[in-house]
């Protein structure tokens, strides 16, 4: 019996064998063999060596049936279909064993046969959502750690139900980034370094703020230039003359 290759999944397939009595008959059927293989080698030389005895197994029980069958003479080939339909369901239910307990150690969801790796886990993974970014489809890592349900990074820690990542530290259940401290348990401040100073330093004086030119002389709104003088012309205006006597 041919064992595929497996990706981290499982699934079922189907591939058809042909069997010969001695009889001369001969009886096609399905076979069916799980194509997944965990992530752990240890698992997979499992898996195989499960799906070896169970496909020998198989084998052995059809010979048998077919020499049982013998006696049946004329009526032979119905009495090896009989004895082959009890091979097939003993074969059905070492293979669920099989899937079950060496090649999917930890059931976690649905297994699909169109996706391979949904829903096998290793046995010390934690189940998580199958989309969860920091997991092996739906398993997180025996070196990882589950928070509120998400599968944290390799490194980071739980702060309440949120992962706090590598170089953090957890303030309550805030994860308080580097540089900051932890202000009355709860609350995430930055850090000072130095002493704060006791009162404000002094303003600086405002600087004269003059619209005229070196060597004019402001006169209301506008400026008058050298020669002439600022003089009021009543009315609390004023103008730029020659003089201020009339």
């Amino acid at each position: 019996m041919n064992i595929p290759e497996f990706t981290a999944g499982a699934s079922l397939y189907r591939t058809n064998g042909h069997y010969r009595s001695g009889a001369g008959a001969t009886v096609s059927g399905p076979v069916l063999s799980p194509a997944y293989y965990p992530g752990r080698q240890e698992t997979r030389d499992a898996c195989d060596r499960c799906l070896t005895k169970s496909a020998a197994e198989y084998t052995l029980c059809l010979g048998t049936a077919a020499v049982a069958s013998a006696g049946c003479l004329i009526f032979y080939g119905a009495c090896f279909a009989t004895a082959a339909l009890g091979c097939w369901a003993a074969f059905a239910v070492r293979l669920g064993g099989c899937v079950s307990d060496d090649c999917c150690p930890k059931q976690c969801g649905d297994i699909n046969p169109l996706e391979p790796g949904q829903g096998c886990c290793e046995k010390d993974e934690q189940c998580v959502d199958r989309y969860d970014p920091n997991s092996r489809q739906g398993c997180c890592p025996s070196d990882q750690i589950v928070c509120g349900g998400k599968c944290c990074a390799k490194g980071d820690s739980c702060c309440g139900d949120r992962c706090c990542p590598k170089g953090n530290f957890c303030c309550g259940e805030t994860c308080c980034p580097d540089g900051y401290f932890c202000r009355d348990g709860w609350a995430c401040d930055r850090e000072f370094i130095g002493e704060f100073p006791k009162t404000p330093p002094p303003k600086p004086p405002k600087r004269p703020f003059n619209i005229c030119k070196e060597g004019w002389a402001p006169c209301g709104t506008t400026c008058c230039p050298p020669g002439l003088q600022c003089c009021s012309v009543g009315g609390g205006q004023v103008a730029c003359m020659t003089s201020c006597v009339r």
